[in-house]
């Protein structure tokens, strides 16, 4: 799609074939469609030979975002910490393409490796491809980084990865595996996507939940509500739509339309909570996971090893240390 989207704005005309004919016509009917690997390497072969660019996948690639990967994306955005959102991005970019794995692994304590790879080989055009994806791989981890984040070594799998990336990534160390990828500090894990503010808890006004309420005045709103409701345990979906006065199908409804699930939206605000609660040394986890309507500290320690890959005991040495 990003690579279709770069050709039609640089008045770039592929020469006809079917991948010429093909993937155009499929990305614009349906952006969550899924297009033939071989179809589309083709495709970017010959779009990067009528460019005359070898650097194709980083042009496109370089400000393409996250969020603009359709529902595989905007789920990734939505994603707690960075640990969360790798781990979902691991578990389900399989169910959108069947020719490439992209993983992370733990080599060292300190130092996480995150890795691209076809499964078998498609084509000269997924170079373009493999670039690109590189730096959709840096975009994900600079949505807990920041936006000028860079790794300090890159995995590259030819000398002509070397020249291309290069400057793109700021001159870092280069190693040649059988994968294309980067690492990373295994600390970084634990940190919070940077789009997620601080949590507010104050009892909205009962008119934020009028049904001509703007999207994000009622998402607010409702956060806002089952933040409230979290302390007396009264978080379910019944008793949030009985607290706004509707029925739980209604609030269900209104939270689909919005592209939003409610056990996710819960999660979020128990994370965001968290993240206050544990700036408080005299706050222990024991209450705080009561605070949050945990069953008990465990349960709460549970969740918060899948949000950032480290338990609360951990997480709080390691804020101490940084501050």
């Amino acid at each position: 799609m990003p690579f279709v989207e770069f050709l039609d704005k640089a008045d770039v005309f592929v020469e006809r074939g079917i991948e010429r004919d093909l993937v155009p016509a499929i990305v614009h009917r349906d952006g969550e469609a899924l297009v033939p690997v071989h179809l589309a390497h083709s495709f970017l072969e010959k779009g990067a030979r009528k460019l005359g660019r070898d650097d194709f996948g980083v042009l496109v690639g370089r400000n393409f975002q996250i969020c603009e990967l359709g529902a595989f994306g905007r789920s990734i955005c939505r994603s707690l910490t960075l640990h969360d959102a790798l781990t979902k991005l691991r578990s389900t970019f399989s169910l959108y393409s069947s020719a490439e794995r992209v993983w992370w692994t733990q080599k060292t304590k300190e130092t996480v490796c995150f890795c691209h790879a076809y499964v078998h080989k498609t084509g000269p055009g997924s170079r373009h491809a493999r670039h690109c994806a590189l730096l959709l791989m840096r975009a994900a981890v600079r949505l807990a980084a920041g936006s000028h984040w860079q790794p300090a070594c890159v995995l590259v799998q030819d000398l002509d990865d070397i020249l291309i990336l290069k400057e793109e990534f700021s001159d870092p160390e280069f190693c040649r595996p059988e994968v294309s990828g980067f690492t990373f500090p295994a600390s970084m894990l634990s940190l919070p996507l940077r789009q997620r503010g601080a949590l507010s808890c104050a009892i909205p006004d009962k008119d934020a939940f009028d049904s001509a309420t703007p999207s994000d005045d009622f998402l607010g709103s409702l956060r806002q509500v089952i933040a409230t409701l979290l302390p007396e345990g009264q978080c379910g979906l019944e008793h949030v739509a009985q607290a706004l006065g509707m029925h739980p199908r209604t609030l269900q409804r209104k939270l689909s339309a919005l592209g939003q699930d409610y056990s996710e939206l819960l999660s979020q605000i128990r994370f965001e909570k968290t993240l206050l609660l544990m700036q408080d040394p005299d706050f222990r986890i024991f209450d705080i996971a009561l605070e949050l309507d945990f069953q008990d500290a465990s349960n709460f320690s549970r969740s918060f090893r899948q949000w950032t890959g480290v338990t609360p005991t951990e997480f709080r040495k390691t804020q101490q240390n940084r501050h």
